[in-house]
């Protein structure tokens, strides 16, 4: 009897504990669907707060506190050098630079970027960070500054890049620092870079004179200007004078020189309606510069714009003959007879 006992207690106990094994997988289920079920709210919650904070973005504060157009002097720098452009009327120049003209085409592209910036969510708020980001005093890779006559309407540092085409940027007396669409490179900080590269180009010119030739334009048509009844004569090809009229009109410089360059040196006179023009192309060593009338200085330019003017001769732009052009009809005819009678006695 007590065996009996014994037994059924241990079969009880033995189902209780498959019961309860067969349980623990179904809890073990519910506590992880629980869990992914918190996780998708913490992640509808996360993306909710994402398209919040690209709301605020639209509505995000400009850069600048002034339009670009009121401003008439700006002063760009890095660790080494300096540059100041000044409007002087409608013109931008180069005040450091023999009051050349500026690139008027890249300043505006800057300026328009600055107008057009927008700041958002800062990356950083500490002051100690500044360095890190490159945009302290002490250390940065750029400072812009605006200026509206004496007075500075906004002081710019720019730092280190996070990502493709951005840079960090703090403006002077705040601690924030942001994450902006500009780079660097746009603000260049030597007045050689911001130089108006076409100044020495003369378009539409009308005539070209060197050592050997004279050509003129009349109308739409290029042809010599002849010293003798002989030389009247002479055909000019027409592609060749405008490619030597294009090389005026596309003259590109690439920088200021300090010295007067020591070699040899063609002199050729262009005029326009806007004036008359005299240029001189020198070589020196490996080295190329061009200077101009109206510009008392040298510049350097390249081998290549060099060799499109220097080396144009009268030969050059003399049109090539044509193999009978030059024979009457009659004597046409008599070679072709002559021509035809050899043919027939060799074939006999």
């Amino acid at each position: 009897m007590m065996n009996q006992s014994v037994t059924i207690d241990v079969t009880n106990a033995r189902e209780q504990a498959l019961s309860l094994a067969s349980a623990s997988p179904l809890k073990i289920w519910q506590r992880r669907l629980t869990i992914l079920l918190v996780l998708q709210v913490l992640l509808m919650i996360g993306v909710f707060a994402y398209q919040q904070s690209s709301r605020v973005q639209v509505d995000a504060q400009p850069l600048l506190a002034i339009e670009t157009a009121e401003i008439d002097r700006v002063v760009i720098q890095d660790a080494n050098n300096k540059v100041t452009l000044q409007k002087s009327g409608s013109e931008w120049q180069l005040p450091e630079l023999h009051q050349l003209p500026v690139d008027k085409q890249k300043l505006d592209e800057i300026l328009q970027k600055l107008d057009g910036t927008k700041l958002t969510w800062p990356v950083t708020t500490t002051a100690s960070s500044h360095e890190r980001f490159e945009v302290a005093g002490t250390k940065f890779q750029r400072r812009i500054e605006l200026f509206q006559g004496d007075a500075k309407k906004a002081d710019l540092w720019l730092g280190t890049t996070p990502g493709f085409r951005k840079i960090h940027v703090r403006r002077e007396g705040e601690d924030q620092v942001y994450a902006v669409e500009l780079t660097a490179f746009e603000f260049a900080t030597t007045s050689n870079d911001w130089l108006q590269t076409d100044l020495l180009a003369v378009k539409d010119a009308n005539l070209i004179k060197a050592a050997d030739y004279e050509i003129q334009k009349i109308g739409d048509s290029w042809s010599f200007v002849a010293a003798t009844q002989e030389a009247s004569a002479e055909k000019i090809d027409a592609a060749k004078a405008m490619e030597l009229a294009n090389a005026f009109s596309n003259l590109q410089v690439q920088e200021v020189v300090t010295q007067v360059p020591q070699g040899e040196t063609t002199k050729v006179m262009v005029k326009s309606a806007v004036g008359e023009f005299h240029y001189d192309l020198t070589k020196a060593g490996s080295d190329y510069f061009v200077r101009r009338n109206d510009r008392d200085m040298y510049f350097k330019f390249s081998q290549a714009e060099f060799e499109r003017i220097a080396n144009i001769a009268k030969d050059d732009l003399v049109a090539a003959a044509l193999a009978v052009s030059n024979l009457d009809p009659v004597s046409t005819v008599v070679n072709q007879s002559t021509q035809g009678l050899l043919n027939s006695s060799n074939s006999e």
